[in-house]
């Protein structure tokens, strides 16, 4: 399945949420930052089918990108389009962002939802790489893009000291209902590394009070901006 992009046609996996999605990154672009030079150096993190990559491409077309997806069957597609899309300077990893390079279990969903699990749940999972994402964080990065479905904030915890080196900083948040809330560690983490941020309902719900309108699992998604105010305050 595919649908026009640019000029092209990228090869979707699901039609039900490639809309939203394309409406968030490309008519809204919430992804849109000024980087300081034409190649701007970028990591993305939970690419998906590569409509982050691609927005990124044509706004900065000689940016350096690395891109991970750790979802077997969306990271052939994300290649796919990649190469459809003839993309230079894009290094994909087939690996799940995590605290540590060892074997995680991942529970895909053929769509935006792919997430890491824990062992023995019901759900079936497959087994896949681990990368440190602090790793990648030891030279300037112009933009970290991090939604990974719920793992952002082990993520941020491992790489709270290291996020000086990044410019401009976007965070899906993702508010398990079943878990204790996190979003007061992801700010503090954003604020002790010296960025601004601003907030905005990833997932909006209506009337928050009433439980059949909040998700069963995330109960809370919100976008997450992290910038830099030079010579302002925090």
């Amino acid at each position: 399945m595919t649908a026009p992009l640019l000029g092209k046609r990228i090869e979707i996996t699901d039609p039900y949420w490639y809309l939203p999605t394309y409406d968030d990154i490309f008519a809204n672009e919430i992804y849109k930052f000024t980087a300081s030079s034409a190649t701007p150096l970028i990591i993305d993190c939970g690419a998906n089918i590569g409509l982050s990559v691609i927005y990124f491409k044509h706004l900065y077309p000689n940016a350096k990108i690395i891109a991970f997806e750790p979802d077997p069957g969306i990271v052939a597609v994300l290649e796919r389009n990649i190469e459809k899309f003839a993309l230079p300077n894009v290094e994909l990893c087939r690996q799940a962002v995590w605290t540590s390079e060892v074997e995680m279990c991942f529970q895909p969903d053929g769509s935006v939802g792919g997430r890491l699990a824990k062992k023995g749940g019901a759900a079936p999972t497959v087994c896949v790489p681990g990368v440190r994402l602090r790793d990648f964080l030891a030279q300037p990065v112009d933009m970290l893009k991090i939604d990974i479905e719920g793992a952002e904030h082990e993520v941020l915890l491992d790489c709270a000291d290291a996020l000086q080196s990044v410019e401009h900083l976007f965070v899906e948040y993702h508010g398990r209902a079943d878990e204790v809330q996190r979003l007061h560690d992801v700010l503090h983490i954003l604020q002790n590394a010296g960025f601004r941020y601003h907030i905005r309902e990833a997932n909006p719900v209506a009337h928050p009070f009433l439980e059949a309108e909040r998700s069963s699992f995330y109960d809370l998604q919100l976008n997450v901006f992290g910038f830099r105010t030079w010579g302002g305050t925090q």
